[in-house]
């Protein structure tokens, strides 16, 4: 039996990949820095491994899954979250024993970059918005008399959790960009928005997903996803594999003007909610990124998932009143709970608990705490032991 080591057990995507392996007859082994993460609870992790945090200690990170490589007898590891650029760092070390489904760390950052990522898709199918790079307080003064034909985001983020949309000069006026902490400033550009959720293999893709947002947590984290598929956007992530040669999971933003223009915003070079339309295919799912395979492109089907608990509790209070909110939550399935397989149910609970108490340890918001151990912003990661 073949055994795979999924990481990030909190992510709900790592719960979507467990299931898929489990239902395949895989092995599955779940880890994360976290005591109680939602896959632990999960009937389809068969073992629990507790991993120090990689933000603080990369070589003790990189160590452990290695005895857990050679322990367990693992054959793969594919990453969920954003410690995704931390196993890069360590892909030649952890190649040598089992397959890594990443790509290699300079590709992984140049998309990861806000403004290098920008950089890259001129001339590309689908291009960013006019974006500027800013190092420095200085740099905002020529945006400020503008700043509401703007959005200004650190260049290394996730969740849209400090984006400034179209800010006041005084509101604009409270970041501090420098050469270690930069942020970018993009055009604004009205319209409806996109996420995709690609998987690639050296470049070919082999599974595709467009989604929109419904509803959310604040301005980023969505919680309810309808499928769609714009052909541009199918172009695009082709002609990304293309000019790249990725292998791992991806997925990108984009916002549609009324005109029928795409301009692509940000990259996100891990896994996304997007995973989740999958759920009613999950041997095909297994079957794309294994190497000797070679499937047709995977879409997904047209029926709208949610995170149930999460809509009760952030999207009720803001639209419960509506009565198409009620018609979308019953047209749409849980991501969390399926099948018999409750644990994770009760363990958003435990997680979001323990993520709370984080949140009050480092006095830091809710979704800063969620990642904070295992998000990488362009810090110097420290060399490997031999």
């Amino acid at each position: 039996m073949k055994h795979v080591l999924i990481l990030g057990a909190r992510a709900p995507a790592c719960l979507e990949w467990a299931r898929a392996f489990a239902k395949t007859g895989w092995r599955v082994s779940v880890a994360d820095s976290l005591i109680w993460p939602l896959t632990r609870a999960s009937s389809s992790a068969h073992r629990f491994l507790r991993l120090p945090e990689p933000r603080r200690d990369q070589n003790a990170w990189i160590n452990a899954l290695l005895k857990a490589v050679r322990s367990e007898q693992i054959d793969l590891i594919l990453p969920t979250c954003e410690e995704v650029f931390y196993l890069a760092h360590g892909l030649r070390k952890l190649s040598a024993f089992c397959r890594v489904f990443t790509s290699d760390f300079e590709l992984l950052h140049g998309l990861h970059h806000k403004d290098r990522f920008s950089r890259q898709t001129a001339g590309w199918p689908i291009e960013t918005p006019e974006t500027k790079l800013l190092q420095s307080s200085h740099e905002l003064k020529p945006f400020e008399e503008h700043s509401a034909a703007w959005v200004f985001k650190p260049a290394y983020s996730r969740f849209a959790s400090r984006t400034l949309i179209r800010p006041s000069a005084q509101t604009l006026s409270r970041i501090t960009p420098t050469p270690n902490n930069p942020w970018v400033a993009q055009r604004f550009i009205p319209g409806k928005e996109h996420s995709s959720f690609s998987i690639l293999v050296h470049g070919k893709l082999r599974a595709h997903a467009c989604y929109y947002s419904r509803y959310r947590v604040g301005k980023g984290s969505g919680i309810y996803f309808e499928p769609t598929d714009p052909t541009p956007i199918r172009l695009f992530l082709e002609h990304f594999g293309k000019a790249t040669g990725y292998t791992g999971q991806v997925g990108f933003d984009f916002i549609e003007t009324d005109s029928g223009i795409f301009h692509v915003l940000e990259c996100n070079p891990r896994a996304t909610s997007g995973v989740h339309l999958y759920d009613n295919q999950p041997e095909a799912l297994v079957a794309i990124i294994l190497p000797e395979s070679k499937p047709p492109l995977l879409i997904p089907t047209k029926e709208a998932r949610m995170v149930a608990l999460a809509m009760l509790l952030f999207a009720v209070p803001r639209h419960g009143f509506r009565a198409d909110f009620y018609r979308n939550f019953t047209n749409a399935r849980d991501v969390i709970v399926r099948n018999g397989d409750h644990g994770p149910l009760t363990a958003q609970i435990l997680s979001l608990s323990e993520i709370c108490a984080r949140a009050i340890r480092r006095r830091c918001g809710l979704l800063a705490a969620s990642t904070a151990d295992i998000e990488w912003d362009g810090q110097l990661l420290t060399p490997l032991d031999p």
